[in-house]
């Protein structure tokens, strides 16, 4: 069973110091909603939480995707 993998504009809310950011972004990924891509899709989280906080950054990460507001189908998974 082949998977569609999309590309979706994001927006994203992190906790920086004491301060909320909200932020739109991108994201290439295999699920269309924010709770399956924050649970099921660690490789995309990984790169949101690099992309924003770096990899020297010590305190707390908190990352949330807020809204999905666009999705593009760009190909189909292998497996």
């Amino acid at each position: 069973m082949k998977k569609e993998i999309y590309y979706l504009e994001i927006d994203i809310s992190f906790k920086k110091g004491r301060s909320y950011i909200k932020r739109d972004t991108w994201a290439v990924s295999k699920y269309k909603n924010a709770q399956d891509i924050m649970k099921h899709d660690s490789i995309t989280m990984n790169r949101l939480n690099d992309s924003v906080y770096g990899k020297k950054y010590k305190s707390a990460k908190q990352l949330v995707i807020t809204k999905v507001k666009s999705i593009k189908k760009i190909g189909e998974s292998i497996v």
